[in-house]
């Protein structure tokens, strides 16, 4: 029996339908990012989400299995446009080891500054929801951890002598950061940017012998 042919994807004004599902799935992604920061994530219901993106709840279940998912996703979404700007920001630096920090530091509070949405669903609203989600926080804040605490080593950061450990250290430097900055956005950021950064970078001058050092950070 001869196979049968491929099947073929239909497509609307030149798109697949994969292409406008992703386009929907994106639509309220970007709804839910406006919703959250402006009313807060209890008052995202899935009909208020989907009357923002200008689609039925059908196409919310087409995506999604439920608000929660969406929130995980968007979440995700968000750090990880937080943590490629100041990757970028490093690469850009070519400067010393203290610049390349400032560099990282800088591009996370403008970063925050610049788009209170993704603040507030960072810092704010992806707590208290579910043990998931308090483990995607926790999973994120462990990725910037590792992020500073690169920096931390480049910036010639002491030697840590057990029981202290340098896991512990990279996550108080950035809780620090972050505490920093979640005060910073219910002050309606108030201070500048620079004075988030100075702060944040004395930490790491605490606790490093300050040396040049050449720069490396994966993507």
């Amino acid at each position: 029996m001869p196979e049968s042919a491929p099947q073929r994807r239909r497509s609307y004004r030149g798109q697949s339908s994969d292409a406008r599902r992703a386009e929907r799935r994106q639509l309220l992604l970007e709804a839910a990012l406006n919703l959250i920061a402006e009313q807060g994530y209890s008052n995202a219901t899935v009909r208020n989400l989907c009357a923002a993106a200008g689609l039925t709840e059908r196409y919310f279940y087409e995506s999604f299995s439920n608000r929660e998912a969406l929130l995980g996703e968007l979440y995700q979404q968000q750090t990880e446009i937080l943590r490629e700007a100041m990757l970028s920001a490093i690469h850009r630096s070519n400067g010393s080891a203290e610049q390349a920090v400032r560099a990282g530091l800088q591009a996370f509070f403008e970063t925050l500054q610049n788009c209170p949405s993704l603040a507030r669903v960072i810092l704010f609203e992806i707590f208290g929801v579910s043990k998931t989600m308090d483990a995607l926080y926790y999973q994120a804040m462990e990725d910037f951890a590792a992020l500073l605490g690169e920096l931390a080593q480049v910036l010639g950061i002491a030697r840590i002598v057990p029981p202290a450990s340098d896991a512990m250290l990279y996550a108080g430097l950035v809780g620090a950061a972050v505490q920093m900055a979640r005060r910073w956005v219910l002050n309606d950021y108030r201070e500048s940017p620079d004075i988030l950064v100075e702060s944040s970078l004395l930490l790491f001058m605490a606790l490093s012998e300050q040396q040049d050092a050449p720069l490396s950070v994966e993507h």
